[in-house]
């Protein structure tokens, strides 16, 4: 599997599942909404959640085994200010995945874990759940910085009679 390609499904399957996690943990998270939305049927909500978190895991694993991680994390030759925000970025969202499955996980077998390290479990899954939502923001906000850069860059370059890249 090619590099590109590797990263094209790593970043859609990442995409996926966590709208997945997100649109089932609000609705396990607000119950009013949950009853709007499923009439209270809770059940099926909370083992897709469940599901779909052990998916976040398994599935960008299977991706990464089969790619290398190395060929797929290799930064680029060329060192820039974006290449370091990247590695940055990537390193938060790995970091904040891991602890929210780990988190996750306790949580689904909460019988077997003492009482507060489940209500420790829980509060750092709600926070970095609001991390998460805020790195997503910040993402999407610099996806669409970077595609006004590249249209200006792009608009600048045709005006000077150079071809577009």
């Amino acid at each position: 599997m090619s590099r590109n390609l590797a990263r094209v499904l790593l970043h859609t399957t990442h995409l996926v599942i966590f709208g997945m996690l997100l649109a089932t943990g609000v609705l396990l998270f607000v119950p009013s909404l949950r009853a709007a939305v499923t009439g209270g049927y809770s059940l099926l909500i909370r083992e897709v959640h469940r599901w779909a978190g052990v998916a976040f895991v398994a599935l960008p694993a299977v991706i990464l085994a089969g790619a290398g991680a190395r060929n797929v994390f290799a930064p680029p030759a060329e060192r820039m200010l974006r290449t370091a925000w990247q590695g940055l970025h990537l390193a938060v969202t790995v970091v904040m995945g891991g602890v929210l499955t780990l988190t996750g996980f306790v949580l689904w077998s909460k019988r077997l874990a003492p009482e507060p390290l489940a209500e420790l479990s829980r509060t750092l899954h709600d926070w970095l759940t609001y991390g998460a939502v805020a790195l997503l923001a910040v993402h999407l906000g610099e996806v669409g910085v970077a595609a006004v850069v590249a249209r200006t860059g792009a608009g600048a370059a045709s005006a000077a009679g150079q071809p577009r890249v």
